[in-house]
């Protein structure tokens, strides 16, 4: 059942791009990538009218057709660009621009235009929107931005969710912060001692036991930790009366930059775990949008749900101040990081970033250098969706560009350039 209740220098090739007016020159990127799956917003928050979303730096709507399905679209009109979000849902399934009344469906074809002599056939081929494929899984809706629905990892199993022996609290929170360090702040076992004062037992509790990250085929990795921390205070503390031994697993899945984190709270057999989802979505370069869904499996009365969040919610928001301080503001776009490594700490932000690095060796990380000079000559691009291999011509507004293997940002391949 589920609720809601709410000092290392680093040295960086600066990129210089001539075409620009000026001259334009970064020495730090974003890393953003396509062809994933992400969280564009809950279930419950798309109902009978266009809601706006910003993902990737780019502008979306999502709305329901006529069967009540979640739809999702470029939030860009092709004819004179308005936001499809300040319009309308139509009887037939649509949405209908605020501007002209202009009509598209689901899959981004514009089926209407109201001041044509003939609306529904005097329609130019230019008429279209970029439209990207949607699920509705596990109280969220997940869309693919990408157009390589083919290479996308699926999105994983929630095996506790609509199970009667767990229940669920949900709470979503932006971090002034961006995606990676958002990820960081969570990912490794030293934070927990230090920033939320969960020690792992010994001689040095700060130090946690050994650990060896495992890969997965899907893409994602996992490690297990054993240690005897200290006993819960208040009324968890009756699940666990003796300082045992306590097992912690963390998995990450590719689609949502998913965490995943199951924890024995009471003794060895008891059965009972906290185990919590975290989702993050980037808005924009230094801007993440998280959603979590926490589950236990013990005190599943309804009156304990302000409890199970509030316990856990103490961790995010004491994440959340790490995270919007770190600096730089946007994540180096170098092959390894962190510069500087400890023995333990690092094990899982090193898998992490050879995750990222494999998705920019297949040509999905977005050029953020080059699409910001992009952003200011006033050329809009989108993210671009599965249509465009299938037909790849009259399209008003071109793709984002993304950095091609082996090249720097800044430098877009012949057929990018603007």
């Amino acid at each position: 059942m589920h609720t809601e209740l709410s000092s290392v220098v680093l040295r960086l090739e600066g990129t210089e791009l001539s075409n620009a007016p000026g001259t334009i020159r970064r020495n730090k990127t974003a890393m953003m990538y396509t062809n994933i799956w992400y969280v564009a917003e809950r279930q419950e928050n798309l109902k009978n009218t266009p809601l706006p979303v910003r993902m990737l730096g780019r502008d979306f709507v999502l709305f329901r057709d006529q069967d009540g399905n979640a739809a999702c679209l470029s939030n860009v009109c092709p004819h004179r660009g308005a936001s499809l979000a300040q319009g309308q849902c139509r009887d037939e399934g649509g949405v209908a621009c605020p501007f002209h009344a202009w009509h598209f469906d689901r899959d981004g074809n514009c089926t209407k235009i109201p001041s044509q002599k003939d609306p529904t056939g005097d329609i130019p081929p230019e008429a279209k929107i970029d439209a990207y494929p949607t699920q509705e899984k596990y109280g969220y809706i997940w869309v693919f931005l990408g157009d390589d629905l083919d290479a996308a990892t699926p999105i994983f199993d929630m095996p506790e969710y609509d199970n009667p022996e767990w229940r669920a609290v949900t709470h979503s929170v932006v971090f002034n912060a961006n995606q990676h360090w958002t990820k960081m702040a969570d990912m490794d076992h030293v934070h927990l001692p230090i920033v939320h004062g969960i020690g792992f037992g010994g001689e040095n509790p700060i130090r946690p036991p050994d650990h060896t990250v495992v890969y997965r085929d899907d893409g994602g990795y996992e490690v297990e930790i054993r240690g005897k921390p200290d006993i819960t205070k208040g009324e968890w503390k009756k699940l666990r009366s003796d300082r045992t031994e306590v097992t912690s697993k963390l998995k990450y899945f590719i689609p949502g930059f998913t965490s995943r984190g199951k924890t024995l709270i009471g003794g060895p057999g008891s059965g009972h775990y906290n185990c919590w989802y975290q989702m993050m979505t980037p808005i924009d370069d230094e801007t993440t949008q998280l959603h979590f869904t926490f589950h236990r499996s013990f005190m599943t009365e309804p009156e304990n749900d302000a409890e199970h969040l509030k316990r856990n919610l103490r961790n995010v928001y004491q994440d959340k101040d790490i995270a919007e301080a770190i600096m730089p503001k946007r994540t180096p776009d170098v092959a390894d990081w962190p510069p500087v490594r400890a023995e333990l700490e690092d094990k899982m932000m090193d898998a992490y970033w050879q995750v990222l690095q494999q998705f920019r060796a297949k040509g999905w990380q977005i050029d953020r250098v080059q699409m910001e000079a992009l952003d200011l000559r006033g050329e809009y691009r989108v993210i671009p969706s599965p249509a465009r291999k299938q037909n790849p011509n009259d399209w008003v507004f071109d793709v984002v560009p993304r950095i091609a293997p082996g090249q720097s940002a800044g430098k877009p391949k012949q057929s990018e350039a603007a």
